[in-house]
């Protein structure tokens, strides 16, 4: 019995050994047959991840191309065959230079790659071609569009997209009133309004009533048929009107607890939420935009000497999005608008008196804001614009406003650069 288990596992192992030798010199026998490859799998820079590996044309490109400007002159690069590892060479003035995956490559201008296939018996040269955009794709062209009758510096104004028309209210220095309104942004017209002192940045439209804060706090209100205002009865302290969200007025109030959100849908203004204590107060400017299957209000103002975004729900819950932390600069009365799945501020007086020129945008809700400089106004900065939003055509439009040499007449379209040819074929 002893003798037969020995001899069962002695031919068990030697089974064993013999299955475990085959399969050795199968993979050795796979490996083999792939050491002779040259092809690169793929091309990975920084830059983009959608590098196209052309074996057929021996040509390596990007799918998209970059922002005009992007500089390619030191770009880390890697380089990854199949099963076996490719060396690597590429040409400069003339000259074959040995490189190593993960260095740094000139890739401004089209360069000549040589790849040796691991038992250097085989080797194929591609050509990498990185486009980077002609024009800046992302930016807008600033053209004067059409010209408002202003006589004079704009303190407070607003702007409604309100049945066809575009209406933009306005205060000017000596208190008056004025609507201008158009079918085209292009043909205005002109409507004095008898309502002296309107704080237009406080004001809101609900069904087919416009309601405006005066700068001594009194609230007026009147239809958008004949704009004839009239005080409206309130209860309730206001500070400020925001905007009109989910078929309701929001504005910002007090009570014998504080500060607090308010809402208005039917009757008068009723208290929905207290306020944070660091809430806001100074340089409110405040906008809406689309949110999933809803809207958010969105309000931007100077915190510390630093600009800071909170939103506003349906419910009048707020939210801190963006803290005082120097992102965004403190800025009065810029121009704010939601364009095409981006939040934007142009503009606005900074603290050391001067007009910016510069826009910052958020692409995710207002979560975070960087500088968006495609989007700069050229020219001279503006503060207390009109601004409304063609998304459909790729247009922004402002409306007037004050500038550092006075009141702006114009009316100034920004429109998206379109693509060009070398955008559409990786071919320049």
């Amino acid at each position: 019995m002893k003798h037969k288990l020995t001899t069962f596992i002695l031919l068990f192992l030697a089974g064993a050994s013999s299955v475990f030798w085959g399969c050795k010199e199968d993979e050795t026998d796979e490996t083999y047959k792939n050491l002779d490859d040259p092809r690169i799998r793929s091309m990975v820079i920084g830059l983009t991840s959608k590098i196209v590996v052309n074996d057929l044309d021996a040509i390596i490109f990007n799918y998209d191309s970059l922002d005009k400007g992007t500089n390619l002159s030191h770009v880390r690069t890697y380089f990854y065959g199949y099963v076996s590892k490719p060396t690597y060479k590429y040409k400069k003035n003339g000259e074959w230079i040995d490189f190593k995956s993960g260095d740094a490559l000139d890739l401004s201008d089209k360069l000549e790659i040589l790849s040796t296939s691991e038992d250097k018996s085989q080797q194929k040269k591609y050509t990498i071609d990185i486009r980077v955009h002609q024009y800046d794709v992302a930016a807008f062209t600033w053209q004067d569009y059409s010209t408002v009758d202003l006589s004079a510096r704009i303190s407070s104004q607003k702007s409604f997209a309100y049945g066809q028309k575009n209406l933009w209210f306005c205060s000017e220095e000596s208190g008056a009133s004025v609507l201008y309104s158009s079918l085209d942004l292009k043909n205005w017209e002109k409507r004095m309004l008898d309502i002296e002192g309107a704080d237009w940045s406080s004001s809101a439209i609900l069904g087919d009533s416009i309601f405006v804060q005066k700068s001594s706090g009194e609230v007026y209100a009147a239809s958008l048929d004949d704009l004839q205002f009239s005080a409206y009865a309130s209860a309730v302290k206001l500070e400020k009107i925001l905007f009109t969200i989910k078929s309701a007025i929001w504005a910002i109030g007090s009570d014998a607890n504080g500060r607090c959100i308010y809402s208005k849908e039917a009757g008068d203004f009723q208290r929905r939420a207290a306020l944070p204590g660091n809430f806001p107060s100074e340089n409110i400017t405040t906008f809406t935009s689309p949110s999933g299957y809803t809207s958010l209000g969105y309000v931007y103002a100077s915190q510390n000497g630093q600009g800071t975004i909170w939103s506003v729900d349906g419910k009048g819950n707020t939210c801190q999005l963006q803290k005082a932390d120097g992102t965004i600069p403190s800025l009065k009365n810029p121009s704010v608008f939601f364009y095409s799945g981006m939040l934007g501020i142009v503009g606005g007086e900074k603290v050391d008196g001067t007009y910016s020129t510069e826009c910052f945008s958020s692409n995710n809700g207002g979560v975070s804001w960087q500088h968006d400089w495609h989007k700069d106004l050229s020219g001279d900065g503006l503060t207390n614009s009109g601004t409304f939003v063609l998304s459909d055509m790729g247009e922004i439009v402002f409306v007037g406003g004050n500038t550092p040499s006075g009141i702006s007449n114009k009316v100034r379209k920004g429109v998206l650069n379109k693509l060009t040819a070398d955008d559409l074929n990786y071919q320049n």
